[in-house]
């Protein structure tokens, strides 16, 4: 939910305290599943503000940032190339085209079950802040395990603001001024700093999960790696264990649930684009078949990805081999093809040619995280920060295999929409250069 206003303020403070409430009910029936219940419209939020609802609360977080990663994922995938839209819904079609008009809702306020971008991630911000004012006002003798929820809130909020930062042009937080991709990232370092020191100091696993101090380091080499801080990224990179992958999940019983990926290619909505098919044959790390029909349009060819086997497929919000890539890429120089060269080892490929040609160094680093972090949402912001080719390239007919009208733009991240600049005033000028 946007934060652009009290009354959107209220209503994403609503969406979680209403879970929460389904949560607490749910426990007491034995349900099979918390989301296959319908959330009331309207609950008061008083009574849910409550330390003993401190665990839910955050569960609840991280349910919301989930969902909107796997919408992220779909839609940035459409615009960096990996994916291609195959419906005949014109108002999907600008993620694909790169042509993003601000005041086109589908970006801006569709929830993450519609591949709506904004309010998804602003939403799973919203409630992991809102969960980490609560638990920072809270004692250790009201809520088991502070520390540890402390540092799952402090972490979703931390990567809730790098998908803001990577994917937006300029975004605003909290009535806050438009804030340009830096800022944000540094706001998001903020909330790893918190997530690092509170792991630390309460290792113990209340929720299911024991890498959450990986999880945090991790998420900070990202942000740092994207701020232009390479010797940050690098130092707290190089901290990650092998081995170490943390999950987003998803259950294919509820839409909110599913894996967003799986259900859009599987359901035909969009396709694997042309050329991560071309190499599929060749690097498992792209695997895509030829379901040999068309997709939903009835005109282009459906291409299946096989990275995610069904609606409850996880994905992959963090992982030892994407420290890796962030630590050859903060290295540079001949070390980071030998980084590279021992990650493509682990899957039998031939190793990258020695070099200590900065430009083929920089095109090798962008190669292999297009392939080792494909459909996990990253590809977007390295063809911004990299300034990779655009594929199809802008100003061809849209699209590639028939036409739809227009022709492929140049947008490599979302304009901030107006459904922020509209109800929050201090965001109406762009930002200093």
């Amino acid at each position: 939910m946007q934060r652009h206003s009290a009354r959107s303020a209220r209503s994403a403070r609503t969406k979680a305290w209403a879970f929460l409430s389904i949560a607490t009910l749910c426990t007491a029936l034995a349900c099979s599943n918390l989301l296959d219940v319908k959330a009331p419209d309207a609950i008061g939020t008083g009574s849910l503000e409550d330390p003993l609802n401190a665990l839910l609360l955050v569960q609840s977080t991280i349910g919301d940032f989930d969902c909107a990663l796997g919408g992220y994922v779909v839609a940035s995938g459409l615009m960096s190339g990996e994916l291609q839209e195959t419906t005949l819904t014109a108002s999907r079609w600008s993620y694909d085209r790169r042509d993003i008009d601000p005041n086109e809702s589908a970006y801006a306020t569709n929830d993450c079950e519609s591949i709506g971008t904004y309010t998804p991630i602003q939403t799973a911000r919203f409630t992991a802040d809102h969960a980490l004012r609560l638990l920072e006002g809270w004692t250790d003798a009201q809520v088991p395990h502070r520390t540890n929820l402390i540092a799952h809130a402090a972490a979703f909020g931390g990567y809730s603001r790098i998908l803001l930062g990577e994917a937006f042009c300029t975004a605003a937080i909290d009535l806050g001024p438009q804030l340009t991709s830096n800022q944000i990232f540094s706001l998001a370092i903020s909330k790893f700093d918190t997530a690092v020191t509170a792991a630390q100091a309460d290792p113990t696993n209340p929720i299911g999960d024991g890498n959450i101090l990986n999880l945090a380091l991790l998420g900070r080499a990202r942000a740092e790696l994207d701020a232009g801080n390479s010797a940050a990224a690098a130092a707290d990179a190089a901290l990650i264990p092998p081995n170490f992958t943390y999950d987003a999940t998803y259950d294919a019983a509820t839409s909110f649930r599913t894996n967003r990926v799986f259900s859009e290619n599987n359901g035909h909505s969009v396709t694997v684009s042309p050329q991560y098919d071309s190499i599929s044959a060749t690097d498992p790390r792209v695997p895509v078949t030829n379901a040999h029909r068309l997709a939903s349009d009835e005109q282009t060819p459906l291409f299946l990805q096989g990275k995610y086997a069904d609606g409850s497929s996880p994905i992959v919000a963090g992982s030892y081999i994407e420290a890796q890539l962030i630590l050859a890429e903060a290295t540079g120089g001949p070390g980071a093809i030998t980084i590279l060269n021992s990650l493509r080892a682990t899957k039998s490929l031939p190793p990258l040619d020695s070099s200590s040609d900065p430009a083929v160094i920089k095109a090798d680093i962008a190669q292999e995280r297009a392939r080792w972090l494909w459909l996990e949402g990253q590809h977007l912001y390295d063809v911004r920060r990299f300034s990779l080719p655009l594929n199809p390239a802008a100003g061809q007919p849209y699209s590639i295999t028939y036409s739809k009208g227009g022709t492929y733009g140049t947008e490599t991240c979302m304009p901030i929409p107006p459904a922020e600049t509209n109800n929050n005033p201090n965001a109406r000028n762009p930002p200093a250069p």
